[in-house]
């Protein structure tokens, strides 16, 4: 779905894609950051993001913010969500041209006006 869109002129905005991978799978569940890194390339032929926002949160923030019934992901202990966070700030350090991280507390107005300055720098 990606590459048409891009071949087709479109930007494409999605809410996941290879740094979650690296978080995810490579960091929290001890795959790997490099091995996850080099499938994903594989898999994605070359297709990488040019920006990607990094919403960070207090732990206690974050889990205030969830709906009553956490999914399978959310059901996981804090360490997971720790490491989880740890492979978010690796990412960020790793690809600092690309990854910028933003604020995510405070009003809907105010993470959007910092999601704004993040697209636009």
């Amino acid at each position: 779905m990606i590459r048409p869109a891009l071949e087709a002129g479109s930007d494409v905005v999605a809410d996941r894609f290879i740094d979650s991978s690296l978080a995810y799978q490579g960091v929290a569940r001890g795959l790997g950051i490099d091995e996850v890194l080099a499938a994903n390339k594989l898999a994605m032929g070359g297709i990488q993001p040019d920006r990607t926002l990094l919403l960070t949160l207090p732990p206690e923030t974050a889990g205030a913010r969830r709906d009553a019934e956490p999914d399978r992901i959310e059901a996981e202990d804090g360490a997971f969500h720790g490491r989880v966070a740890d492979g978010f700030a690796q990412a960020a350090a790793r690809f600092p041209e690309r990854i910028r991280v933003v604020d995510g507390s405070g009003t809907p107005d105010e993470v959007l006006a910092r999601v704004r300055e993040a697209i636009l720098t």
